[in-house]
C-alpha cells in the first residue's frame, strides 16, 4: 500500500474516508454526507450532519509542518476573535472531551495525523466573485485581523513559527521541518546554475528586507500569512476568513504582501492593489515603509513556495515541479529588473 504522500488528492480522500466517522464521533457528529471539497495538501470533507449542520474537517498532510500545538494555537486566535470581535471567521468545535484537535493513526503513515473541525462558513469563494469591490473589502477584512492581532494576548502554550526568514518552515524546534533544498547542487538539484543565480539575487533581497523589519523597532503580531482568494468567502453581506492555519508571528506588510502575491502579474494589478489598499486604509493606516518593499516581500512568497514545490514528496507536486519552478524564475527576473 501506498504512503498517502504518493496518492492524488483523490486517493488520499479515499484512503482517509473510513477513518472519518470514528473521527468523527469524537465531536458528536455524525455525517449524512461527506464531501471532499479541496485539492489542497490538506485533505478537506465537508460534512452535512442529519439536521442538515455543515462543517469543514480538515485532516494536516502527512510529514505536515502544522503540529497538534500549532493547530490549538490557531484555535486560540478564532476563539478570540468570535469572542471579541464581529469578524467572520470559522467557529472551531470543541470535542466531547473538551479539546479541539484529534490526533488519529492512519494506514501506511509512521506519524499522527493531526485534524480539526470548524463549522461551515457561508458565501462564494472570492476567485469566485473577483471584483474591485470585493478586492477592498478583503483589504478591510486584512485591517481588522491586523488590528486585532494588535492588542491579542495569547493563551498559555500558545506556540506559532515567526516569519523573521525566508524560509520559517526549515526553522527547527517544531512537529514538523520542510527541509531547505532550493539552492542545492548537484546531479538532483531543483535548479541549475543559472536558474540559481537569479533565485539566489532575490533571496538576498528578501533576507535584507526581513533584517530591515525585524530590526525597525516595530512590535510583531500573529498574521494570518494565507489570506488569498482561494481562503476568503464573500457574501451580499459578509466576508469571511478561512484556514488560519499558516499564521506566524509577523509584521502588517508582510501580510500584505502574501496576499498580493496572488494578484501581482494579472494585467488588473495595479486596479486590484488600489481596491486592496483602499479597503485596508478605512481601517488603520498602510504600513509601508518604503517604494519597491511589497514586491520585495512578494519575492519572497515566491521563494517560499517555490522551496515547498522543490522539497514536496506529493506525485502531483514532483510533476508540476519543472514548469512552476521555470515560471517563479520569469517573475523574480521581471521584479529584479524592475530595480525595487
Amino acid at each position: 500500500m501506498k504512503p498517502l504522500h504518493d496518492l492524488t488528492t483523490i486517493g488520499r480522500g479515499r484512503r482517509l474516508r473510513p477513518i472519518v466517522e470514528a473521527l468523527l464521533a469524537e465531536y458528536g457528529v455524525v455525517a449524512s454526507k461527506l464531501k471532499q471539497i479541496t485539492e489542497a495538501s490538506n485533505t478537506i470533507f465537508k460534512v452535512t450532519d442529519a439536521r442538515r449542520k455543515q462543517y469543514v474537517l480538515r485532516i494536516a498532510a502527512p510529514k505536515s509542518c502544522h503540529g497538534p500545538d500549532e493547530m490549538r494555537s490557531e484555535v486560540a486566535w478564532l476563539q478570540a476573535l468570535a469572542e471579541e470581535t464581529d469578524i467572520g471567521c470559522p467557529a472551531p468545535v470543541v470535542r466531547l472531551d473538551g479539546g479541539y484537535i484529534t490526533e488519529l493513526s492512519a494506514p501506511e503513515e509512521d506519524v499522527k495525523l493531526s485534524s480539526s473541525l470548524f463549522r461551515w462558513v457561508p458565501g462564494r469563494m472570492l476567485d469566485e466573485v473577483l471584483t474591485l469591490e470585493n478586492v477592498s473589502r478583503q483589504g478591510m477584512l486584512m485591517a481588522r485581523l491586523h488590528q486585532h492581532a494588535g492588542s491579542f494576548s495569547p493563551p498559555a502554550g500558545f506556540r506559532i513559527r515567526t516569519y523573521d526568514t525566508v524560509f520559517p518552515y526549515a526553522a527547527p524546534g517544531y512537529a514538523g521541518i520542510e527541509p531547505l533544498v532550493l539552492f542545492d547542487e548537484g546531479p538532483a538539484a531543483p535548479l541549475g546554475a543559472g536558474r540559481r543565480a537569479v533565485f539566489e539575487n532575490a533571496y538576498d533581497r528578501v533576507a535584507g528586507e526581513f533584517e530591515g523589519l525585524m530590526q525597525s523597532g516595530e512590535r510583531l503580531r500573529v498574521i494570518h500569512n494565507d489570506l488569498h482568494v482561494w481562503n476568503v468567502k464573500v457574501t451580499r453581506s459578509g466576508i469571511f476568513a478561512l484556514d488560519f492555519e499558516d499564521m506566524m508571528w509577523g509584521f502588517p506588510i508582510q501580510d500584505i504582501a502574501t496576499t498580493l502575491y496572488y494578484y501581482r502579474w494579472r494585467d488588473d494589478y495595479e486596479e486590484l492593489l488600489g481596491a486592496f489598499r483602499s479597503g485596508y486604509e478605512g481601517v488603520r493606516e498602510w504600513p509601508q515603509s518604503h517604494r519597491g518593499q511589497i514586491d520585495v516581500l512578494i519575492m519572497g512568497r515566491a521563494l517560499l513556495l517555490a522551496n515547498f514545490i522543490a522539497v514536496s514528496k506529493d506525485s502531483e507536486d514532483i510533476a508540476f515541479a519543472p514548469d512552476y519552478l521555470k515560471r517563479v524564475e520569469e517573475r523574480l527576473r521581471g521584479i529584479l529588473q524592475s530595480k525595487v
